[in-house]
């Protein structure tokens, strides 16, 4: 909290205003000590009026946002003047960061006025498009309240930060297993969210040589298709491998790797799988960046989340550490889905 008062409201200078203002009153025109004294009064209690509504004001962030790239976004606050005087016409302005972009604008900086009666709660908005996959921060948060003639002005700095999320695009993943063969097999391209190991019941051949009941053959001479039921009750571990070949360095796609991990979380809630989201990388705090098991709406909002508030500023772990981290973590019946570093099981 910072109050700027002019050179003219300096207590040495009230006191000498006060001084003149009884000389007055005992030797000259009332008129003038009356308004010597309005201007003393004027530039000892404002200030302390200023102070005193800056300790009770709050602002908040009624909830976080989450969009797509190119989505309008709403970002809801509200300020809170818990007290019996009017504020007037309050200054709020920030400096957004680069995940969003203000629409005929030059710049990041946004600034807005808004009226706060007494004792009320006003709403306000920021209006911004996202613009970039990761966490909608506000550098810088302040709100400026002036005296009624604008001669003081008391700035508050914020400390709302995070705002919400962008979540990165949507791109093609191809999925394919990985796993040992034995002669006569052929490697089976299909997507990981069936089970071709286990089936229900046995049809004529369909066409798909994929689908084709050998042992039926073997026995009757005959071609048969066998059908499958997707997999119940499994549970899927998505993991993001984002260290290069030699494990020396970041992916050049690495962004690409994240929007085909979107991609594949989509499709397992669409399912109504349950899985789970393990990324090699660390945030400055020495957070591991993962995702515990789950299905449904929440757990697809908590894993485009974590996706998002991967930034330059993390940092990778090394991928012997990070395998035998998942060789304890991840059960031995969980379907893995490797993403960046070909790894044995399914990779992308």
């Amino acid at each position: 909290m910072q109050l700027i008062t002019p050179k003219s409201f300096h207590p040495m200078i009230l006191f000498w205003i006060a001084v003149a203002a009884g000389i007055c009153t005992l030797y000259g025109s009332i008129l003038i000590a009356t308004l010597l004294v309005a201007y003393t009064l004027y530039g000892y209690l404002l200030p302390k009026y200023l102070e005193y509504l800056g300790e009770r004001l709050s602002v908040r962030l009624v909830e976080t946002v989450r969009a797509f790239r190119d989505d309008p976004l709403a970002i809801p606050f509200e300020i809170h003047n818990p007290t019996r005087f009017a504020l007037g016409k309050v200054t709020v302005s920030g400096l957004l960061g680069e995940q969003v972009r203000i629409e005929d604008a030059s710049s990041q900086f946004w600034r807005q006025h808004v009226y706060v009666p007494r004792q009320a709660h006003v709403p306000f908005q920021i209006d911004v498009t996202a613009a970039k996959r990761g966490t909608i921060r506000i550098q810088s948060f302040d709100i400026m309240i002036s005296d009624p003639f604008h001669l003081m002005t008391l700035y508050l700095t914020l400390p709302i930060q995070q705002l919400g999320h962008v979540f990165p695009d949507f791109a093609p993943a191809s999925v394919e297993w990985n796993e040992r063969q034995i002669p006569g097999e052929t490697i089976d391209r299909s997507s990981p969210f069936t089970d071709r190991s286990s089936f229900h019941s046995v049809v004529p051949y369909a066409g798909d040589a994929k689908t084709i009941y050998w042992s039926a053959y073997a026995k009757t001479g005959e071609l048969y298709s066998y059908q499958y039921d997707r997999m119940r009750n499994h549970d899927y571990a998505v993991i993001i491998d984002g260290l290069s070949a030699d494990g020396l360095a970041l992916r050049g796609d690495f962004e690409k790797l994240l929007s085909r991990a979107a991609t594949i979380i989509r499709e397992l809630e669409k399912q109504g799988a349950s899985y789970s989201l393990w990324i090699s990388m660390v945030n400055r705090d020495g957070q591991w960046y993962h995702v515990p098991s789950g299905k449904g709406k929440e757990q697809f909002l908590r894993t485009m989340e974590c996706l998002a508030r991967i930034s330059e500023y993390d940092l990778p772990l090394e991928r012997r550490y990070f395998t035998k981290r998942l060789q304890r973590t991840v059960p031995s019946t969980t379907a893995e889905i490797h993403l960046g570093h070909r790894h044995k099981g399914v990779s992308a």
